[in-house]
């Protein structure tokens, strides 16, 4: 089970399958262990998929802090670059498209929507 420190986290991640670079953001509430995830979905096979428990939920540590957009967002991006990911596709489902829409500072450079 990898975990990695990514700012004021022990961050809970998976990568899987082969292809394509795909970063997952869940909606709120969704955490890598309740069914279904990203890797159950039509997408799976088509893709290498990294997905990952945002903070506060599932096996990603909880900071006793308020949380931003911009916090959500940096954590996505240094994950990223933890993982040695330098660009992706991403797929932001529900509150996950908002985290990486409106804070991440790779957004129009280094990632793309996927088509």
């Amino acid at each position: 089970m990898p975990f990695v420190s990514v700012r004021d986290l022990q961050m809970y991640y998976e990568i899987r399958g082969t292809g394509q670079r795909l970063l997952s953001i869940s909606g709120t509430g969704g955490d890598l262990q309740r069914s279904p995830t990203i890797f159950d979905s039509p997408l799976a096979p088509h893709f290498e998929i990294l997905a990952y428990d945002q903070r506060g939920l599932g096996q990603t540590s909880k900071p006793d802090i308020p949380y931003t957009i911009a916090d959500y967002a940096a954590d996505a991006d240094s994950l990223l670059n933890a993982v040695g990911w330098e660009s992706a596709h991403v797929i932001g489902i529900s509150f996950g498209g908002m985290v990486w829409g409106y804070g991440s500072p790779r957004v129009g450079t280094a990632l793309s929507a996927p088509r």
